[in-house]
């Protein structure tokens, strides 16, 4: 496996932008996802895509256990000029002092979701401090988390077999207060003033909860969001004309949040959908690439 990435003046896809930093990109892949493929595959079909997309950085988040920092940290190792390794820490078991060591193994950023108590919470603030220390942006997730069924598009044919679907799921959450009201984007606002040069990403921007995200980031200098979320996020970015009209180009980041074989999916979707209201080839790039790049140091 090839430690650098192809030159610059490789032949890309037609359907590609010139440059594209993606900030969203889980690691390695879950299992049913992934099946039975290795981590060093995945980091090869990694590479691979991402040059035939002009995909230059990626953010690469690890998630939350030793194993999965481990493989990350292998992944950057193999192509330290594509991916930027960030750790998911889970806030009610991970400290201060995690975060400190976590980054002197060479984690970049953090990846937080699922907490028992709201993200601004108090009992958080030391991890929030120690990564505006260290300058690690954290990449928060907001809004609604998906579930095993979409019972708008993909409702199951009856009850009993939406129930079988869901079992294995709902029991992994039963008895939690881990849900979509812990994550609301307005609890960004809080973060983002307590700690001002925290450098704040919310993911999805707020799916479901879009108001808040768009108020937080055209107030809050440190917040931005990614547009991540495929088809349902992009439908309702685009079906409220919300780009700006409630949220500025130079606050949004381009997020994949899927696995390699739907990466050019969601970077075509986005061109098209840019190029189909007109935005300028400047704010294109802040977007795809720019926006990413001055927030993990790159620009």
């Amino acid at each position: 496996m090839t430690s650098a990435l192809p030159a610059d003046n490789v032949e890309y896809l037609k359907d590609a932008p010139p440059r594209v930093f993606d900030v969203h990109v889980h690691y390695p892949w879950r299992r049913d996802v992934a099946g039975p493929v290795p981590a060093a595959r995945q980091v090869e079909m990694l590479a691979y895509t991402c040059s035939r997309l002009n995909i230059r950085k990626v953010a690469l988040l690890g998630r939350p256990d030793e194993e999965s920092w481990h493989a990350t940290l292998e992944a950057w190792r193999a192509l330290p000029e594509l991916i930027i390794p960030l750790a998911q820490v889970m806030l009610d078991e991970h400290d201060a002092d995690r975060v400190a060591r976590l980054h002197d193994r060479g984690f970049r950023g953090l990846k937080i979701t699922m907490p028992r108590q709201n993200y601004d919470a108090e009992v958080y603030y030391p991890v929030y401090g120690q990564a505006e220390a260290l300058g690690m942006p954290i990449l928060f997730h907001t809004g609604i988390r998906g579930g095993p069924i979409d019972y708008l598009l993909f409702p199951p044919r009856d009850a009993l077999t939406g129930e079988h679907v869901s079992r294995e799921h709902e029991e992994l959450s039963r008895g939690t207060t881990q849900g979509a009201a812990r994550m609301q984007p307005i609890f960004l606002d809080t973060i983002a003033m307590a700690f001002p040069r925290l450098r704040i990403i919310g993911a999805h921007l707020g799916y479901g909860l879009y108001d808040s995200a768009a108020a937080v980031a055209r107030w809050r200098r440190n917040v931005s969001f990614d547009i991540s979320g495929g088809k349902v996020v992009r439908g309702h970015i685009l079906d409220r004309r919300m780009i700006y009209r409630e949220v500025r180009p130079h606050k949004l980041l381009f997020g994949s949040d899927c696995d390699v074989a739907h990466m050019s999916r969601e970077v075509t979707a986005w061109m098209d959908a840019f190029d189909a209201i007109g935005m300028s080839a400047e704010d294109q790039d802040k977007i795809f690439y720019r926006n990413g790049a001055a927030i993990f140091g790159f620009q």
